[in-house]
């Protein structure tokens, strides 16, 4: 589905943007807490997603907690816009757990980071690893020079 949305976005000479979105704290939840908290976390988490994305956009949990977006027909600044909203309701107070949980958000941008799926997402995610080493809670566009790819 992405991999047409790509397609789509070529076709139509259209921007898109991918979010890469892992949380900050999560595993002080299951340790503190428990996987059953974790999971109503995460389920927390997907619901507060939707809220800020249009039902056309892609959304996934890949793993862990770990999640992407795929925002179609968002330019820099929409996608900048729905990540900052992501941010701000990610760092919001889940029920009954004490660790603090927030967000980090890698974005790439269709075409200037690349033209692929795995090009795209693999920016995102060295900007989601500069979003988290430079204190969480933030987000990162990625280069758009395509360094390394």
């Amino acid at each position: 589905m992405a991999r047409q949305q790509i397609s789509l976005a070529e076709r139509n000479k259209t921007p898109l943007a991918i979010l890469l979105i892992d949380l900050d704290g999560f595993k002080a939840v299951n340790d503190t807490h428990g996987h059953a908290a974790g999971d109503l976390v995460l389920k927390i988490v997907a619901e507060r997603i939707a809220a800020h994305t249009r039902g056309a956009d892609i959304r996934a949990r890949l793993g862990g907690d770990e999640f992407a977006v795929l925002l179609s027909d968002s330019n820099v600044a929409g996608a900048e816009h729905v990540a900052n909203k992501l941010v701000q309701s990610l760092a919001e107070p889940f029920p009954g757990v004490l660790p603090e949980v927030s967000a980090s958000i890698g974005i790439s941008h269709y075409p200037s980071c690349g033209n692929a799926l795995m090009q795209l997402l693999e920016q995102a995610d060295r900007a989601l690893y500069v979003a988290k080493s430079s204190g969480k809670k933030r987000l990162v566009h990625a280069s758009v020079n395509r360094a390394g790819a």
